[in-house]
């Protein structure tokens, strides 16, 4: 992915110690202050609660129609709240760029509930602005009562997001809320701004903030790295070091360069997560794959050969079950390089708690620590590189007729991506089997995958954001035929996206039946509880605006359907791929933890 396309950390601001300026009316001015902090986009459904902060805001209209463009102020992209839960991740993974979803009071947080938490597992910063009930209907049963007496949405929202939830009660609050969005979006956070609709229909001090463009905040130097590259450099002397790298490190386009280096100089053979991936070369010739779910064969016989007398550097970390499967990091030493301050699944931003030995947490930008590394003479046990595939067996065939090979697609459509593309793998085969059978990473293609949430349909939302955040970029979206489910009814807002959606259509929810083949062999299919009604994929898309077509099962039309999912300036497209559910390709580990007492 080109540096246009590729997602960094997102700029902070320090708003003036003075934070009053002219009284202003207070939607506005939650507007206002948000665009300060880079917030231009909104995705979600107009109503209740939000009425007042929507007419604010332009509606969204894609390049290239016949209707007029905003005025360069903030839009709203109205799409279903499930859908719409979604986009601000998508959106900062295409351009870096913070935007937010908008829901009123009731179902609609709930809808975008799956979006928020996937955004709080993957540490990405996004704004969410939930509506409230106002404050004189307490304890007069509101409609869509969100209050205590009803669904208690704030305490909801507090047991997820903690103090990333800012609860806006009265119109002085408005400025304290936008200093401290500021400060957890710099800090790669999500943000959920809750708001009572009556604390924002008076006159409010409008924070300059909201009536200036955002300041960076200078960069401040990193102490203690002649330190950490002193404790490296003592404790890997003579022995194995080990690089993986994570979803924080395919935030920066320019890493593999970096990868590459310090691979190369320790002799450390790396490995990388399905999301990180990105951040190590093609051809680097110490990779040898993903871990975890869908990982490779030689990726898993390294990282279960790793023991007390090795050492771990990681990029970032991802602790969640499809990567470490439950367990600790089995390395001796783990020196862990990250910049993010709370992730996902840490104690005050460490991982010693997953780690079996030692734990060496390096606060830093990733090229700064790399860097250190770099410099600190380190005199490890070199490994060899590896020259070969990644996978040690062939792949099965696909068996039922009029289907594809699913290998032989993901391994054609590898081949063809261009540069720059955004790839977005939903909760079905792809997001296990894709990353096996490519094994490594393409220069032009940055792959994610919401998988900590595992919400199927979420991928769409995904690619929703990213098309917002980046008209020009190509945005592809490998989904199934039930993820689809979650998401058809939002696709007529979408048709002029230019979405590129690949739809594995095979008939049912394979990933449950291929661990239900594995964990309970006796149990009749019908009792899987996974076969879905068949329908016209191609006929629904078209019915909604959509360019359609069926990819043939001998994958002769493949170069055809490439070069027209490349053509800029078209419609959105969906391709419907039958696809063989019985063709096993990736391993999923976590089939050993679904046991009988498994609330999964």
């Amino acid at each position: 992915m080109d540096e246009r396309t590729a997602p960094g950390r997102p700029t902070a601001t320090e708003p003036d110690d003075d934070l009053t300026s002219l009284p202003t009316e207070g939607n506005l001015a939650l507007v206002e202050g948000l665009r300060a902090l880079g917030v231009r986009m909104y995705a979600g459904v107009n109503g209740g609660g939000i009425l007042n902060v929507t007419k604010h805001l332009a509606p969204y209209r894609p390049p290239g129609t016949d209707r007029p463009a905003a005025d360069g102020g903030p839009s709203l992209f109205t799409v279903g709240e499930y859908t719409a839960g979604f986009t601000p991740l998508g959106h900062f993974l295409a351009t870096g760029e913070v935007s937010a979803c908008v829901t009123t009071t009731g179902a609609a947080t709930k809808l975008a509930a799956s979006g928020m938490s996937d955004a709080v597992y993957h540490s990405i910063p996004a704004v969410y602005v939930v509506a409230l009930n106002p404050t004189s209907s307490a304890g007069l049963a509101p409609l869509q009562d969100v209050a205590r007496t009803g669904t208690n949405i704030v305490g909801q929202l507090r047991a997820e997001f903690g103090e990333s939830l800012l609860v806006l009660e009265e119109p002085g609050d408005l400025a304290p809320v936008l200093r401290r969005t500021a400060e957890l979006l710099a800090e790669s956070r999500p943000v959920v701004i809750a708001f009572r609709p009556d604390a924002l229909s008076a006159e409010v001090p409008a924070p300059r903030a909201a009536l200036r463009a955002a300041r960076p905040v200078p960069e401040r130097p990193v102490e203690g790295l002649d330190a950490v590259a002193a404790d490296f450099r003592s404790t890997v002397r003579g022995k194995r070091v080990v690089l993986l790298a994570t979803d924080e490190a395919a935030r920066d386009s320019g890493l593999p360069h970096l990868t590459g280096r310090l691979s190369e100089a320790l002799g450390a053979p790396t490995l990388w997560t399905v999301n990180g991936a990105a951040a190590v070369a093609a051809d680097d010739p110490y990779g040898r794959g993903h871990i975890g779910f869908g990982g490779n064969d030689r990726a898993r016989e390294l990282w279960d050969s790793l023991g007390p007398d090795d050492i771990l550097v990681t990029l970032g970390f991802e602790p969640g079950e499809y990567i470490l499967n439950l367990a600790d990091v089995p390395a001796g030493t783990v020196y862990h390089l990250t910049d993010l301050e709370q992730p996902y699944g840490s104690r005050d931003g460490s991982f010693a708690h997953r780690c079996a030995g030692r734990y060496v947490r390096v606060k830093a930008p990733l090229r700064a620590g790399i860097a250190a590394l770099l410099a600190s003479g380190a005199a490890p046990a070199r490994q060899p590189v590896l020259d070969g595939p990644l996978n040690r067996d062939p792949y099965p065939p696909n068996t039922r007729q009029g289907s594809v090979d699913l290998a032989a697609l993901l391994e054609g459509m590898h081949r063809r991506w261009r540069k720059p593309t955004l790839l977005f793998d939903d909760v079905c085969l792809a997001y296990k089997d894709r990353q096996f059978v490519t094994q490594r990473s393409h220069p032009g293609l940055r792959a994610y995958s919401a998988y900590q949430g595992s919400a199927m349909g979420g991928a769409f939302g995904l690619a929703v954001g990213a098309k917002l955040a980046d008209p020009r970029l190509p945005v592809f979206c490998l989904s199934g035929d039930g993820c689809y489910r979650l998401y058809a009814g939002t696709m007529p807002e979408c048709a002029e996206l230019g979405i590129r959606l690949f739809l594995l259509n095979n008939g049912s929810y394979a990933m449950v039946d291929q661990v239900l083949d594995r964990t309970d062999t006796e149990l009749a299919d019908e009792r899987h509880h996974g076969r879905l009604a068949p329908c016209d994929f191609v006929a629904a898309a078209e019915a909604h605006g959509w360019q359609a077509r069926r990819m043939r099962p001998d994958l002769a039309d493949l170069d055809d359907v490439m070069d027209a999912c490349y053509r800029p300036g078209t419609p959105s497209l969906l391709v419907e791929v039958p696809v063989d559910p019985d063709q096993v390709l990736g391993s999923n580990p976590r089939i050993d933890n679904l046991g009988d007492d498994s609330s999964s």
